[in-house]
C-alpha cells in the first residue's frame, strides 16, 4: 500500500528503494526507550530497521543504539528536512556509520517521522 500515487515514487528512487527494502515480517521487535508507538527498532537478519512518529509538537528523541551487536554499522536514514513543519513532502536522506555506543539525536517537525535501514559494515 502506498501513501501517495505510484507516479509520485517514481520521481524519488532512493526513496522507493528505501522502501522496497523494508520486509514484511521480522525477527525481533525491541520498543526503544519505553516509548511504544513513538518508536521502535526491528530486526530482520542482520539489519535493523528503526522508526519514530512525531505527534503535532516539534520535538527531539535520542536513539540509544545498544540493542545493535557489536562492530561497525551503517545507516541510511530518512528525515525531516528543514521546512518539513511547512511542507510535509521535504526530507533529507543520509547515510552514516554507528555502533552500539553511539546515541543518534532525532529532530522530529510537528507531524513528521523518521526511518533507518541499519545494517553490518562488510
Amino acid at each position: 500500500m502506498l501513501a501517495d500515487s505510484p507516479s509520485a515514487y517514481e520521481k524519488e528512487p532512493k526513496s522507493t528503494d528505501f522502501i522496497a527494502q523494508a520486509p514484511t515480517t521480522f525477527d525481533q521487535t525491541v520498543a526503544l526507550d519505553g516509548k511504544v508507538g513513538e518508536y521502535v527498532a526491528r530486526r530482520k537478519g542482520d539489519t535493523w530497521y528503526a522508526g519514530a512518529l512525531g505527534n503535532w509538537e516539534p520535538r527531539e528523541l535520542t536513539l540509544d543504539c545498544s540493542f545493535l551487536g557489536p562492530g561497525a554499522y551503517e545507516a541510511v536514514i530518512f528525515h525531516d528536512g528543514l521546512n518539513a513543519g511547512r511542507d510535509a513532502t521535504d526530507y533529507r536522506r543520509e547515510v552514516v556509520r554507528v555502533s552500539a555506543t553511539d546515541k543518534l539525536r532525532i529532530k522530529l517537525s510537528g507531524g513528521g517521522g523518521w526511518a533507518a535501514r541499519i545494517y553490518p559494515v562488510r
